[in-house]
């Protein structure tokens, strides 16, 4: 037997070895497996509490609060529930609700979830209705915290090579004003001293505080965030390591550098690795959420530094576009379609979405460039998880809720189309919307969720 044909028939072998259960998921069930890479603070557990209640009652309750949604009419959903995924903890929506009903904003995820969303539709027609009496459209997501997308790109990297580009990113704008007590510590601690756990200890928590220091401060690019995180389950304290500077690095004898390489190693190996293996795979959608807010409301080099951030990104997934035959007998997992969502868009009146709009396929466009040659399709959209502000009475105004339970107006100056007009010092504040008290129908009438997944369904 030829090795080919051996290719093409094998699979099939174990398939019908397999029994008809694999069959029946063909022809029953059609599942959508997305990635949705969301960076620190982008609003991602506020999205899966929003789509998770939107489409119960859209289910249930036959509330059509997806309007453009026509891959799932409303008529025709007949259930929706709720599965697990294996090794994986269920996503805490009832957590999050209750935070909602409380009048705060969900807390971000700092651990592992999974889930299956199951929507089973009718069958219309007459003859399929008979031999197959429904269909179930399928939904796997993975909600992980953002600060571990940020450290994927550290595996295509040796400890030296990482070292020194952090060190490359703390000396430019704007990293490198948060930089400051971290590089103090390094020019007056002693690299020639034994590297002792208190020592390593110490150097850890330095440059530990840099992370935080940053993070606080908009900054998008921080590695490794995993050490700011209490669930990822990686002992920072016992396998910690910081960058070193350039001349410890060069030399592979140095003590600090085999501890630090060390360390560094196993960290890529037995944690990071191992993640992206069990949380990164067999999916075939992404979603990439970006919070620009973030960057208009500190600097124009905020938001340099996310499109850097995400350029990055970008190389650490697998994109294609592979056939029915390859994704589902040869097991063959591609991303094909990719939507980059700008969240919180409720925050900008309707006469800056257009500008909104510009700045995220800015800022994405060294993602974009990725895709060149490979059969992948992406757009872009705007998308608020919940509708937080009102119009205002001018067009550049909105009405919002604020931290002391008033309902204010606030105007906006116009948002730029384009990073190159802005000023460096140039920031536009985030405007400070509370949870509303009316939060469910809020949720309900979300805006973007629809056109992003009938993008994704395809």
């Amino acid at each position: 037997m030829s090795q080919l044909f051996k290719t093409i028939v094998a699979p099939v072998e174990s398939l019908w070895r397999t029994g008809t259960s694999q069959i029946d998921d063909w022809f029953l069930k059609e599942t959508h497996r997305f990635t949705i890479t969301g960076l620190s603070r982008s609003g991602k557990s506020m999205l899966f509490t929003s789509l998770m209640t939107i489409l119960k009652y859209r289910s249930e309750e036959k509330y059509n609060c997806l309007p453009l949604l026509k891959r799932l009419p409303v008529e025709l959903v007949e259930s929706m529930w709720l599965e697990p995924i294996k090794d994986f903890p269920l996503f805490p929506i009832e957590q999050h609700i209750a935070a909602l009903e409380s009048g705060n904003w969900p807390h971000p995820t700092e651990e592992l979830y999974g889930f299956k969303l199951v929507i089973r539709l009718k069958q219309t027609n007459r003859f399929t209705k008979f031999v197959l009496p429904h269909k179930d459209v399928v939904f796997e997501f993975i909600d992980y915290p953002g600060e571990w997308i940020t450290d994927l790109p550290m595996l295509s990297k040796s400890y030296a090579q990482w070292s020194d580009s952090a060190w490359a990113q703390q000396m430019s704008e704007p990293q490198n004003s948060f930089a400051e007590d971290w590089h103090e510590f390094v020019r007056h601690f002693d690299f020639d001293s034994e590297p002792t756990p208190q020592r390593i200890t110490d150097v850890v928590t330095a440059y530990r505080g840099y992370l935080h220091n940053a993070k606080t401060n908009g900054i998008s690019m921080i590695q490794p965030g995993s050490f700011l995180i209490s669930g990822s389950g990686f002992d920072s304290q016992q396998s910690g390591f910081a960058p070193l500077p350039s001349k410890i690095t060069s030399d592979v004898s140095h003590p600090w550098y085999q501890v630090f390489n060390k360390h560094y190693n196993h960290f890529a190996n037995s944690w990071l690795a191992p993640l992206k293996a069990s949380t990164f795979k067999e999916t075939d959608k992404q979603i990439i959420l970006i919070d620009l807010f973030e960057g208009l409301n500190h600097s124009k080099q905020h938001l340099y530094q996310l499109k850097e951030t995400l350029s990055h990104l970008a190389e650490t997934f697998v994109y294609g576009n592979p056939s029915w035959f390859e994704k589902n007998v040869l097991r063959k997992n591609e991303i094909g379609r990719v939507a980059f969502v700008a969240t919180k868009a409720d925050l900008v009146p309707q006469s800056q979405k257009a500008n909104l709009l510009s700045l995220l396929r800015q800022v994405s466009e060294g993602a974009t460039a990725k895709f060149k040659d490979k059969p992948v399709v992406f757009e872009h959209f705007l998308v608020s998880a919940i509708q937080a502000t009102d119009p205002g009475t001018q067009p550049n105004s909105l009405r919002y809720t604020n931290a002391e339970g008033q309902y204010m107006q606030a105007s906006f100056e116009d948002l730029p189309a384009n990073l190159k007009d802005m000023a460096a010092d140039e920031h536009f504040p985030v405007l400070p919307a509370q949870v509303p008290a009316d939060y469910l129908p809020r949720m309900l009438n979300g805006r973007g969720l629809d056109r992003l997944f009938q993008f994704l369904l395809g």
